[in-house]
């Protein structure tokens, strides 16, 4: 089964909306408002308990991609980060835990 990114993070987001007074913006309650709806590596490394990997899938350049995982609802979440820029998320995948669930 796999979760989009919006699914993943919208409980993040909703902490706190109604009092939001624009993305970018960050106040006192501890809201980390998302510019241009971008997740950055700063963000999700302060926000969200993860581990850190040695690789990411296949499908993404060892070069200019490092991963994280996360486990919740029964599945491991990788997210996958770009090293140019602010270092946004570029994809998640999801993986059933099983033996070996990460082919990579």
């Amino acid at each position: 089964m796999h979760r989009t990114v919006t699914a993943l993070i919208a409980p993040l987001l909703l902490t706190g909306a109604a009092s939001a007074s624009g993305p970018g913006e960050n106040h006192a309650t501890g809201n980390n408002f998302l510019a241009n709806s971008v997740l950055t590596y700063e963000v999700f490394e302060a926000s969200i308990e993860h581990v850190d990997l040695e690789g990411c899938p296949v499908d993404f350049d060892a070069d200019a991609n490092f991963c994280r995982m996360t486990l919740a609802s029964d599945l491991a979440h990788v997210f996958v980060f770009s090293y140019d820029g602010a270092q946004p998320l570029l994809a998640v995948k999801s993986y059933e835990l099983t033996d070996g669930f990460l082919p990579f």
